[in-house]
């Protein structure tokens, strides 16, 4: 979303109901993704999703768009509502990503389902390998489709070394992979 069309969808947003359900529709794939990745509990998810949304509207008189883009302050929100979910279950990290994610063709082939699904086995376990930040930084990149400069104000570190990281991270999984025999077609 373009910096104009944000400041419009805020200023809206803060007077009227239907311009915070735009932002709800926008931001709602994105958020969701970011926290079904980091928390394997399907209903727990949607929970944390739920609280997530109640906090922004709640909370979204408070938003101050001269310091960060309203997404960083969405995607800070959603960050700490999951810490909080993993401290209050006495957790300091968390290392989850769903593993039950489905091939969505109408009628899938039985041999790519069973493809899919053993790929995503390897993925998931060298994902695992990866320190916090770079998972935190996949996550916002490939689950919830952010931008380096967007990912840079949420994480609070620079644009580039955002671009290292996903680089490096990127450049390590491939490593593990291809040691476990999976075929990278890139």
């Amino acid at each position: 979303m373009a910096l104009s069309e944000e400041k419009t969808l805020f200023a809206g947003a803060n007077s009227d109901d239907s311009s915070f359900i735009e932002l709800y529709d926008y931001y709602f794939p994105k958020i969701y993704n970011y926290v079904h990745y980091r928390v394997a509990d399907f209903h727990a998810a949607e929970d944390l999703v739920s609280l997530v949304f109640e906090k922004i509207f709640t909370r979204f008189e408070s938003y101050r768009p001269e310091k960060a883009p309203l997404s960083a302050w969405i995607f800070s929100i959603a960050r700490n509502t999951i810490t909080d979910y993993y401290r209050r279950r006495g957790l300091i990290h968390f290392d989850s990503l769903d593993t039950s994610a489905e091939v969505t063709t109408a009628d899938p082939d039985p041999g790519d389902v069973v493809c899919f699904n053993e790929v995503q086995q390897h993925l998931i376990k060298a994902l695992s390998s990866l320190k916090q930040r770079e998972r935190e930084v996949i996550a916002l990149k490939f689950w919830s489709g952010l931008s380096n400069s967007d990912i840079a104000n949420l994480v609070g570190i620079s644009e580039s070394n955002t671009g290292v990281i996903i680089f490096r991270a990127m450049r390590h999984l491939r490593t593990i992979l291809e040691s476990q025999g999976v075929s990278i077609n890139a």
